[in-house]
């Protein structure tokens, strides 16, 4: 029974605004945190997701924490041991932190399950700084007081989404593309799916220091996202153009440019290169990585105009099993696929009246 506040970090953004008015709506007494004051709610404290003192403040009295903020990758990685410092400050029970299906990568290997092991090899520096976050927050409980428990979506779809309204924008300027025909797996979650989930893993026993991926009950191909968007528009879907992007060529960035790996890089100089070099080597460091990304940015753009991400996602698969989750959390999603597409698009169509009229 949840009887203390909850904490939701990051109240703002797509995720953590859906997860705020679901656990409301649940009966459950929640406290938005967020970095700017939202539109309308008068029970929200402002804390910045790095600032220790301010998440104390925020935090005050709540029983559960669930951290949803956004943030480049230093805030992926660089915002866990503040929030798990001020939860244990106050005498939070259970951290939830949710995190991304995409530690397991893009396009994860058929049999991937939560017993997968993880790598910050991936070619993409956001699943790095995911893995890198997980990785914080373990070691973290080992030696703290406060429970924590990880959820991994991956496509939270639902109103507001980017999955939504990106392809409903470049449907109608005419930029959409499929990749391979749309034919690949998309690992789905409809965004009250998900907060069911955080729900579920806030009091749920013996999962301390468990990870969970969690997706919709069906398996869902991008087409089939895409399709009733298209249908909403008035576009016959099976005329929008079908790329075959090459595969990713970001070893370079991988392994020197992401900017996490680069924090280390010059971290890690400054605790083995004697004093007096110590300079010369991070700025030698510095110069290198600036000279790398030039030479990156300076790179011609994916074939076929899909960002290599988006690709990746859309070449994959594996569906994403969440049998764990429903063994020990009791998880089993409780708005079919079909029906948030529904609402997304329901949601589309008023977004396009208000642009309309506001135009």
């Amino acid at each position: 029974m949840i009887n203390g506040p909850i904490a939701v970090l990051g109240a703002n953004g797509f995720v953590g605004s859906h997860i705020l008015r679901y656990l409301r709506a649940n009966g459950c007494s929640v406290r938005a945190v967020v970095r700017r004051p939202p539109a309308s709610d008068g029970n929200y404290r402002i804390a910045d997701a790095c600032d220790v003192y301010a998440l104390r403040e925020a935090f005050h009295d709540c029983e559960y924490v669930v951290h949803a903020a956004l943030g480049d990758n230093y805030t992926i990685t660089g915002s866990i041991a503040p929030v798990y410092a001020a939860a244990e400050a106050v005498a939070a029970r259970r951290l939830i932190y949710i995190s991304s299906g995409s530690v397991h990568g893009q396009s994860p290997r058929p049999g991937t399950d939560e017993r997968s092991s993880l790598s910050i090899r991936h070619a993409f520096s956001y699943n790095n700084a995911k893995v890198r976050a997980e990785r914080k927050l373990a070691r973290l409980r080992a030696r703290g007081t406060v429970e924590t428990v990880i959820l991994r979506p991956t496509i939270v779809f639902g109103p507001g989404s980017r999955w939504v309204f990106d392809f409903a924008d470049s449907l109608q300027n005419g930029t959409a593309s499929l990749v391979d025909g749309a034919h690949g797996i998309c690992n789905s979650i409809y965004v009250d799916n998900l907060s069911f989930g955080v729900m579920l893993a806030l009091t749920a026993p013996n999962v301390d220091g468990e990870a969970f991926l969690l997706a919709d009950a069906e398996t869902v191909r991008w087409r089939d996202l895409y399709r009733p968007i298209a249908e909403a528009f008035g576009v016959d879907f099976d005329t929008v153009p079908s790329v075959s992007p090459r595969p990713p060529q970001t070893t370079l960035r991988q392994r020197y440019l992401d900017p996490v790996l680069a924090s280390e890089l010059l971290e890690t100089v400054k605790q083995i290169v004697p004093r007096d070099t110590r300079e010369h080597v991070k700025r030698a460091l510095r110069h290198a990585i600036r000279s790398a990304r030039g030479f990156i940015s300076a790179a011609p753009p994916p074939s076929g105009g899909v960002p290599d991400e988006i690709a990746e996602l859309q070449r994959c698969q594996w569906r994403l099993p969440h049998d764990k989750a429903a063994r020990m959390l009791g998880y089993a999603p409780p708005v079919s696929f079909a029906e948030g597409c529904r609402r997304s698009i329901a949601w589309l169509r008023e977004r396009s009246r208000r642009m309309s009229l506001a135009s």
